[in-house]
């Protein structure tokens, strides 16, 4: 049984289709313990990163416990001087009502390809939006005015561009990337080119852009602004609505907040595929303001301009830091979907 509560677990989303922990039993407690924590120190918006997937895989947890007659009990971030130790779990029975949502668990997945332009209703919005409120201290905005809008598209437009301009944030896009399965093909860990939904003929040309000398010749054509369109801001702005998740902040909290917003954005999403609709997350904007602006990262300019959007975006936020943006709508299926590692069990 708990081998098949950690598989449900993994199926919750990650940065690059790549769950960083492993579980092991520390007596009758189940310790989740990331395998990623050494590179926080140097750089932070992989812990941000990190702990909202963390977020995600304990709210799976949590929904297929009740629908086994499980109710779990967490302790999340038991030793500040470990930040390793990311929760430690236990069960025990419960007659508490299974959560419709952990149904679609298994079907969740997220879907790039281009949205209808159709609106969703009212009641539509509100059901999305009543999932995200069983997490404490989260907030989810439908960035619909007109200003605010606009002020997210301008981050996203500004962060996708940035990828592909700065060496360092291209490697890291790129290095994701699953060439060696060809675009047909999916994978456990890492992004199969399918998934991306490239158009066939701007395939070879994006496969060529991974190569850094080349793609610095384009953008000393401008290119990147191009590319940094079609990847984020085009998507981006033919979708119906784009959403925003904050999480409330506490001193030094973080993690935190990463992780309450990991569990708020799995609930939206659940409820999205519930009600048969496409989702895809837009994290470079807030990832690229946790990271630390030097070398061939995102340049201090440009981090001040995506700071600055996201605050027009999300006015009257004092507390709430936000954490990620998404758009939702409807679509046809994607391409390909990716699939999941084993969960790895150890003694601790």
């Amino acid at each position: 049984m708990v081998q098949a509560l950690l598989q449900a677990g993994l199926r919750a989303p990650s940065a690059d289709n790549r769950h960083t922990l492993r579980f092991a039993w520390r007596g009758d407690t189940l310790q989740m313990l990331s395998t990623d924590a050494p590179s926080w120190a140097g750089l932070p918006h992989r812990r941000l990163l990190a702990h909202m997937a963390y977020g995600a895989v304990l709210e799976n947890l949590r929904l297929r416990s009740l629908e086994l007659g499980l109710a779990l009990h967490e302790q999340v971030f038991p030793d500040a001087a470990q930040p390793h130790r990311i929760a430690e779990l236990q069960w025990t029975a419960t007659s508490q009502r299974a959560d419709p949502l952990s149904a679609h668990i298994e079907t969740r997945h997220t879907n790039r390809r281009f949205y209808q332009r159709a609106r969703l209703t009212a009641a539509t919005l509100d059901r999305l939006s009543e999932a995200a409120l069983h997490i404490p201290g989260t907030q989810l905005r439908w960035l619909d005015a007109p200003a605010q809008r606009g002020a997210a598209l301008h981050a996203i437009r500004l962060d996708e561009t940035e990828r592909f301009k700065q060496r360092e944030l291209h490697h890291e896009l790129f290095s994701a990337v699953r060439f060696d399965v060809g675009w047909k093909g999916s994978a456990d860990a890492g992004l199969p080119p399918a998934a991306l939904e490239v158009e066939a003929p701007m395939r070879a040309p994006f496969a060529a852009m991974r190569h850094w000398r080349l793609m610095r010749i384009a953008s000393w054509l401008g290119l990147h602004h191009a590319l940094g369109m079609r990847a984020g801001y085009l998507p981006a702005a033919l979708s119906p609505h784009i959403g925003l998740v904050l999480a409330e902040e506490g001193p030094g909290d973080v993690p935190g907040a990463a992780l309450n917003a990991g569990r708020a954005m799995q609930r939206v999403w659940l409820a999205a595929q519930a009600q048969g609709l496409a989702l895809q997350p837009l994290a470079a904007a807030t990832v690229l303001l946790a990271q630390e602006p030097l070398g061939q990262w995102v340049r201090p300019v440009v981090q001040a301009r995506i700071g600055a959007s996201l605050q027009l975006a999300a006015p009257e936020s004092t507390g709430h830091k936000p954490c990620l943006l998404f758009r939702i709508g409807r679509a046809s299926a994607p391409t390909v979907t990716t699939c999941r590692t084993s969960p790895r069990l150890d003694a601790y």
